[in-house]
């Protein structure tokens, strides 16, 4: 007998409980022997893994099923609050933190005023500080807690969860952001973009579901990105920067981008871009609910305003169709709330502009998830880390194992 043999059968163990729990998930209430057939596990090793299971309140007995013949079975299903897990925005003038059960039900959430040019001390705190607010409010303990998932507005690292030099956050890059939270916070943490979390959320339960292409623009209150699910799974890139839409250059010669770039499309179709023209123009307000009241008015400056914007990202989205051809480009964010005035002139660019056959196929439409939705991908990404865990090699991290 090796030394490898306990752990590869501590290993096989975790592999059968997590192939019932994601049954049970998926397909109950459920029998035992229905179970066993179903995970072709023998029936002995399903009724103890469901013993387990119980006495940790993952799952529950719920009734009498039907019978097959014989007497009738009890049935068995997942117990979708036996823990929780909380979803969390890091936005560049707000913080957004979600508390939910393990179906992603939302049961209290906070959104307060935030200011991430504050750098990470002072952030990291002030996270802390509401994370632990809502666990009292919510008179929940720790080890109730799945893990945290967190969306930040800049590439990253994922295997380290550190921010690559990111434009909108200064004195970040380099901050190893996740192992900072897992010690103040004393809980698993995981840090994504929160482009790709908002591609998740929607890919997972809004309106890109039962697609495997997917390019979700996230229109941000601070900058553009673009979160991508190819071939069903979520695509990083080499360094975790994919996805960075927002700093292709679409105007010959526009304006200075914080990239360093010049004619961006953060720089031009970016809302403080977009707020800083309204200003030029003499319209009144400030803000984006002021320019979409002034639209719905009829008001020539203001539709052209956002005439103009929803083209610069036409350009963009047309680049992106012909690079990768997803089959549904999700259109998500703060700036999205300008809906169709936004999407008309978005797909009439894409008409001009876009591979015709590309063009003919995708299907652009506005997200379902609304504001909340990269603090939902947050959520999701927990979720599929707590019951999706393959096997791995020696010395490989979780992290760097998990396909997300």
């Amino acid at each position: 007998m090796t030394d490898s043999h306990p752990a590869d059968l501590a290993l096989m163990r975790e592999l059968n409980q997590r192939s019932v729990l994601s049954l049970l998930r998926q397909e109950g209430p459920i029998s035992r022997a229905e179970l066993a057939r179903r995970s072709n596990l023998s029936r002995s090793t399903v009724s103890s893994i469901i013993a387990a299971l119980l006495a940790a309140n993952l799952v529950r007995e719920t009734g009498i099923g039907s019978s097959q013949g014989g007497r009738r079975p009890i049935m068995i299903e997942f117990n979708y609050q036996s823990a929780f897990v909380i979803g969390i925005e890091l936005g560049s003038t707000a913080l957004t933190l979600l508390l939910t059960d393990l179906a992603a039900n939302v049961l209290r959430s906070a959104c307060v005023p935030f200011d991430l040019a504050a750098g990470p001390v002072a952030c990291i705190a002030q996270l802390v500080a509401q994370v632990n607010g809502l666990l009292a409010a919510a008179q929940l303990s720790r080890t109730q807690i799945v893990g945290v998932g967190v969306g930040v507005p800049a590439p990253l690292a994922y295997a380290t969860g550190r921010p690559i030099a990111p434009p909108v956050m200064p004195g970040w890059h380099g901050v190893p952001l996740r192992a900072l939270l897992e010690d103040a916070l004393a809980l698993r943490v995981f840090v994504e973009n929160d482009a790709n979390l908002g591609a998740l959320a929607e890919h997972h339960w809004g309106v890109a579901q039962g697609w495997d292409n997917v390019a979700y623009l996230y229109l941000g209150s601070a900058g553009i990105g673009c979160g991508l699910i190819l071939d069903g799974r979520l695509f990083r890139g080499d360094i975790g920067s994919a996805g960075e839409i927002g700093h292709l250059m679409v105007e010959e010669g526009g304006p200075r981008c914080r990239c360093g770039s010049y004619g961006c499309l953060e720089a031009v179709a970016g809302l403080p871009a977009v707020l800083q023209r309204a200003q030029a123009l003499g319209l009144p307000g400030g803000q984006l609910d002021d320019i979409l009241a002034l639209a719905r008015q009829g008001h020539s400056q203001a539709i052209a305003l956002l005439d103009a914007t929803g083209e610069y990202l036409g350009i963009a989205v047309a680049d992106m169709l012909n690079m990768i051809n997803p089959g549904c480009v999700v259109i998500g964010g703060r700036m999205a709330e300008a809906g169709d005035w936004l999407l008309r002139a978005l797909r009439g660019t894409l008409q001009r502009r876009g591979l015709a056959v590309a063009v003919e196929h995708v299907a652009i439409v506005p997200g379902k998830l609304g504001k909340n939705v990269v603090a939902i991908g947050a959520v999701s990404i927990v979720i599929h880390h707590a019951f999706n865990v393959p096997a791995r090699a020696p010395n490989q991290s979780a992290a760097e194992a998990l396909p997300v």
